[in-house]
């Protein structure tokens, strides 16, 4: 039952990783910075896309992931545009980076700001559908 701290701590190692990245010259290092990076991204997605039923039932958890998912499509689409710009203005793709851990850090606190209802998570069952 520590899915809030478990999203957090893997969105914090994204933002680890990707400014390591950006801030280190050698290649090697930023290979394994940027792999770094990438298991951050990929740990948290599990642990993120159950949340939603820890404090949502019925038709609200479906609502809620139907928003969760739109935003992600949203943001798929605006961050190239973003990525692009930051590389035209600055020449190079490191100044994009630190915005990436930027909205990384943001998530994390966001996430740990989330309160649930305990008995939602621990009994589904229980819990008369809408």
């Amino acid at each position: 039952m520590e899915r809030r701290s478990h999203t957090a701590i893997a969105f914090m190692i994204t933002a680890l990783g990707m400014v390591i990245t950006a801030l280190t010259p050698n290649p090697y290092a930023r290979l394994f910075a940027l792999s770094f990076a990438g298991f951050g991204v990929f740990s948290v997605l599990p642990v993120f896309w159950a949340m939603p039923t820890a404090f949502l039932s019925g038709t609200a958890a479906a609502a809620g992931v139907a928003y969760i998912n739109s935003l992600a499509n949203i943001s798929g689409f605006v961050g190239p545009f973003v990525m692009g710009f930051i590389k035209d203005l600055t020449g190079s793709f490191d100044g994009g980076l630190p915005v990436i851990a930027a909205v990384s850090v943001i998530s994390g606190i966001a996430t740990l700001c989330i309160h649930h209802d305990h008995e939602l998570e621990q009994r589904p069952e229980a819990v008369p559908a809408e």
